[in-house]
């Protein structure tokens, strides 16, 4: 049975995630069903707008199933592992250079890949119950599916602490901080839907814009700013100085401190040079730069030892040296 549900509502072309059990986290089946939804849409004349959701509002998708790839890791399927990477980054650029206005509503939980399906696409709509991260540091891994790309990009170098410490960001602070297009409040999203399969692309430039909230938040744009001054450094050891010293009085320091001594020191620098060498690409290039980086990470020993320890045994890591 798919996991991915492929359909249209008038001129809205749907794809689905739908395995809520595991938080919608994504399959070589599943990326390759979404795959092959995107080009039906795009043949489908009568497909205006492509609409990716979720059928749970627990989650929108909680990225890849890294069980399953450190299983592979363990037995040394190495190609098996890079073919993978390698249709998730196709999926992730096919995205970007969609045919159609590619639209993701996204609520609950969105981490790593759900992000590579959502954020290279023309709009993504956001709602109160959104938490965003890109955690994979945690498990010896780095900001993948184009996450070198956009987080390089982001306004007041938000990218940086985004994909060193994994720390996430809810509701419309996804919007200030750069990663999502639009915030509009769950209760509007059936009047939102309804309007683009009753008017296609032109709900997006009239219902959209009439639905979504756009005020910033001051106390968040602070936070930005703050954070912006902390890790302007351009190594590991001066910026945990940094945080150290400003820790003690302030709470926001101390958890990006906690965050950034249990992630892997490996990934952080692999995830530092990686988003470095972004700024200088098209999303493209990056997808190619990151699908060499999967390619050793996962060789890596903090790589199923991060998966062991956060997502199997929920203890605390145990870093290579290497």
């Amino acid at each position: 049975m798919s996991n991915i549900l492929v359909e249209r509502q008038g001129q809205a072309g749907y794809i689905t995630l739908d395995r809520p059990d595991a938080l919608n986290s994504l399959t070589l089946d599943m990326i390759r069903d979404i795959h092959a939804g995107l080009r039906v849409h795009e043949a489908d004349t009568s497909v205006d707008v492509i609409v990716l959701r979720s059928s749970s509002a627990r989650a929108f998708c909680a990225g890849g199933d890294m069980k399953a790839t450190r299983l592979q890791a363990l037995a040394r399927e190495w190609d098996a592992l890079h073919a993978f990477f390698k249709e998730e980054y196709a999926l992730n650029l096919h995205i970007e250079q969609c045919a159609k206005p590619y639209v993701s509503l996204v609520n609950g939980i969105a981490m790593g890949g759900g992000l590579g399906l959502s954020v290279h696409g023309e709009f993504m709509i956001v709602s109160e119950t959104a938490r965003l991260a890109m955690p994979e540091t945690a498990i010896g891994f780095f900001p993948d599916v184009g996450g070198t790309h956009f987080l390089s990009r982001l306004p007041f170098g938000a990218g940086l602490w985004l994909a060193l410490t994994g720390a996430p960001v809810k509701g419309a602070e996804a919007v200030t901080v750069g990663l999502a297009t639009h915030f509009v409040h769950s209760d509007h999203w059936p009047e939102l839907t309804q309007a683009i399969e009753a008017d296609g692309r032109d709900a997006l430039n009239v219902t959209l814009n009439a639905l979504s909230q756009t005020r910033p938040d001051e106390a968040f744009l602070q936070i930005l700013q703050q954070r912006q001054e902390w890790f302007d450094s351009d190594n590991q050891h001066s910026l945990i100085t940094t945080l150290q010293n400003v820790s003690e009085s302030d709470d926001d320091a101390a958890m990006l401190l906690k965050r950034i001594l249990t992630v892997s020191p490996f990934a952080m620098d692999l995830t530092r040079r990686l988003l470095t060498e972004a700024r200088h690409h098209d999303l493209a290039t990056c997808l190619q730069l990151e699908l060499d980086a999967a390619d050793e990470a996962v060789r890596h020993p903090d790589f199923v030892e991060g998966i062991r320890a956060v997502l199997v045994d929920k203890d605390k890591a145990a870093w290579s040296d290497l």
